[in-house]
């Protein structure tokens, strides 16, 4: 006799069903987000090789940070084709003495930007505060070298 076969589903396993299958899609669309390679527009170039012969205006360009309520300059000195020095310039006794990690963090990120020749680097992350504003700084004082408008505020 094979008839009909009744099949009842209460309305607590319905709502257990439709959350296991919303958690499984999820988790699928969350691993092909993770898994998947990044999908580049190919009429992108991924170098644009420069129209003129120098890097940069020769000269001393000079971005100000305020410290204890007294301004710092940092100072970057380039080339036609290289970066030639990255330092702090009057910095007085108060601001060492509050600041005491400055001319040390300065000095690392100058040593990182003659190596590499660019600010374009990864600092180190010993003291991310204070190698961010001098960073910020010596990225502001180079766009002044490039005659490009730095926008990291």
């Amino acid at each position: 006799m094979g008839g009909a076969k009744i099949f009842v589903l209460q309305m607590k396993d319905l709502v257990r069903i439709g959350v296991i299958i919303l958690l499984g899609l999820a988790l699928l669309i969350m691993a092909l987000i993770v898994f998947l390679p990044e999908r580049r527009n190919e009429a992108e170039p991924t170098h644009v090789p420069s129209t003129r012969s120098t890097r940069y205006i020769p000269g001393t360009y000079v971005s100000t940070i305020i410290l204890h309520d007294i301004p710092v300059e940092v100072r970057v000195t380039v080339s036609e084709n290289e970066i030639l020095a990255v330092y702090l310039s009057n910095l007085d006794d108060v601001q060492r003495i509050f600041y005491p990690l400055i001319e040390p963090r300065m000095h690392d990120l100058a040593e990182e930007i003659l190596r590499y020749q660019s600010a374009y680097i990864q600092p180190s992350t010993d003291y991310p505060v204070t190698t961010a504003l001098l960073h910020q700084a010596v990225m502001e004082a180079l766009s002044l070298a490039t005659n490009v408008e730095y926008v990291g505020r």
